[in-house]
């Protein structure tokens, strides 16, 4: 018996429906540093919003780039320190093509086979310089929101062994039943209705796993959006632009509750 068959996805490899959406516009607020000699955008709260808590962000395929930054933003304005790790290195989708699903000279197969698991051993060595930078789970609250490609690495710091004490996905991507099972702290799911990757079968099986193991989760499903949505929707449609600001304030309201009685 292979691996993935002990092992199956939940959530599929990513796929060409994760390439979709738009580029938003906007000032980024933050600025990108390094730590252990990883790029990583840190968005600062303002001192009279601050609560004292650090947010690790991990971007969907497409970096550390406008759409995340602006993110990132939204969640520093909420109150928290967050901190977006760039596990491509400056390879995200974005430093290719800004519409990669008609770029010809984009091949997205290649890209992620170069980064499927180097992107897993560079957040790896991020983490451990956060903790040495902004201190350990013991020392500060930390949370860690997920999209796409990120939302095994947020799975994995809700682990018994992981740095967060609460975390949110969306639209995952490469998420396994360890993953799910393996989570020792409450996690929010978001995701669209339909959505090759996430479907409501394996939806249903992570509902399951979950309420077997007895652990604290929400999920919520957006009808009418795409794998995508709560970071590149269309802002034109004001149904697609509804559906990403209640996602993220659900991700905050979640954080909130959870930080707050920890």
């Amino acid at each position: 018996m292979n691996r993935e068959e002990t092992d199956p996805f939940l959530a599929k490899p990513a796929d060409f429906c994760c390439l979709k959406g738009t580029i938003h516009s906007g000032e980024a607020q933050g600025t990108i540093e390094t730590i252990d000699g990883i790029p990583t955008y840190i968005a600062t709260p303002d001192a009279a919003t601050a609560n004292g808590n650090i947010l690790l962000y991990f971007p969907d395929a497409f970096g550390l780039q406008g759409n995340a930054f602006l993110l990132m933003d939204a969640f520093a304005a909420c109150g928290y320190l967050t901190l977006g790790v760039d596990y491509f290195l400056g390879d995200g989708v974005g430093k290719h093509s800004d519409s990669p699903l008609s770029d010809p000279n984009f091949d997205f197969e290649v890209w992620k086979t170069k980064h499927l698991t180097a992107s897993e051993v560079v957040a790896a060595k991020w983490i451990e310089g956060v903790q040495a930078k902004y201190g350990k789970h013991d020392d500060v609250k930390y949370a860690a929101v997920g999209y796409c490609w990120g939302a095994r690495f947020v799975c994995a710091q809700l682990s018994k062994t992981g740095l967060c004490r609460v975390g949110a996905i969306a639209h995952p991507s490469f998420m396994k039943e360890s993953h799910v099972t393996g989570l020792n702290a409450p996690i929010f799911f978001a995701a669209p209705n339909t959505d090759a990757l996430f479907p409501a079968e394996q939806r249903s099986r992570a509902v399951e796993i979950m309420t077997e193991d007895k652990k604290s989760f929400n999920m919520r499903i957006f009808q009418n959006v795409d794998h995508g949505f709560a970071t590149r929707p269309q802002l034109s449609i004001p149904y697609e632009k509804w559906a990403k600001e209640q996602c993220f304030k659900n991700f905050v309201d979640w954080f909130e509750f959870w930080l707050s009685i920890d």
